[in-house]
């Protein structure tokens, strides 16, 4: 019998061992009713070395019980019931002050001014540059992994 090897008798007490997966030190939820949006965006953050999270709606969200847990949000501002301006609104007004980049289509100066009001960090157009959404996240979150 070679060092690398285990006896027969040894096999049926052999257990397999699970490969754990280290948990990112920083997460991202991604708010967007586009799904595109949010696997090519999810897959910029994962690529950084950040965690990422998804969610289609305002609502969805605000009904997850860990959506505390967000050291960053990137969010549409048109989503279906509930606009990003809203979500916004019902965060700051609950005292949450998680960092929060929107990313729209559908910018209007009324939409800036209220981002900038609740404490928004940008508003970025879609298509997003890439290279600017990672600015963002590089400020807010430090350097990725």
């Amino acid at each position: 019998m070679s060092d690398q090897t285990l006896p027969r008798e040894a096999l049926p007490y052999v257990v397999p061992v699970l490969t754990l997966m280290p948990v990112p030190a920083k997460i991202v939820c991604v708010i967007d009713d586009e799904p595109s949006v949010r696997r090519s965006t999810g897959a910029l953050i994962r690529s950084l070395g950040w965690g990422a999270a998804f969610f289609s709606s305002a609502e969805g969200f605000m009904a997850h019980p860990s959506n505390s847990a967000y050291d960053c949000l990137i969010c549409d501002i048109a989503l279906d019931a509930m606009s990003g301006i809203e979500l916004l609104r019902r965060l700051r007004a609950a005292g949450r002050q998680t960092p929060f980049i929107f990313v729209t289509a559908h910018a209007t100066p009324y939409h800036r001014d209220q981002a900038a009001q609740h404490g928004a960090l940008c508003m970025l157009d879609k298509p997003v540059d890439p290279s600017d959404l990672v600015g963002w996240l590089s400020r807010v979150l430090g350097a990725g992994s």
